[in-house]
């Protein structure tokens, strides 16, 4: 009788080793995005006075240590310029709620995942997609969005193509 029973037992598909992988590093990014984002948004004024404060200290370093080089002077300037702008309170702020959003949705799609809910996917995109457009609808095309958003796109491309190559165990 005991035998008749096991027979009926349905086993559950098992989690593909590399699905678990993926699925734990977002845990970890995602949980350090919504942790990051809530400090930043609270520590917003902190953060815009440090960064002036540093960017006084770097200008000023740049134009005494580099004054035969104007054009060093220049890209570097352009830099710590785009630096200030993004770093005010307000840019701060906004800048913590999107991506307090985004690592939400990223974290709901790899719990979906764990769980072998395609869905999860598909959520999992939407918030990467998101992350990477987010600096350029807030702040336009700059030199700091760019290489934000390149990072965030190849990281986030690479998991999405990697998350893609699970899909099959997902229902």
């Amino acid at each position: 009788m005991n035998q008749n029973v096991q027979d009926f037992e349905i086993t559950p598909s098992p989690r593909p080793v590399f699905l678990k992988v993926l699925c734990i590093l977002t845990f970890i990014g995602s949980g350090y995005g919504i942790i990051n984002s809530a400090i930043t948004y609270f520590k917003a004024d902190d953060i815009a006075n440090i960064v002036t404060q540093v960017k006084a200290k770097m200008d000023n370093d740049l134009h005494r240590k580099n004054a035969r080089n104007p054009e060093k002077i220049n890209f570097l300037s352009n830099i710590m310029n785009s630096a200030s702008v993004l770093s005010t309170p307000e840019n701060l702020r906004k800048t913590a709620i999107g991506n307090c959003i985004t690592s939400v949705l990223c974290l709901l799609g790899a719990v979906l995942m764990w769980n072998l809910r395609r869905t999860g996917f598909y959520i999992y995109t939407v918030g990467t997609i998101i992350s990477i457009l987010l600096p350029f609808y807030l702040f336009g095309s700059n030199f700091l969005t760019n290489i934000s958003a390149g990072f965030l796109g190849f990281i986030g491309i690479l998991f999405i193509i990697f998350y893609a190559m699970n899909i099959k165990s997902m229902k």
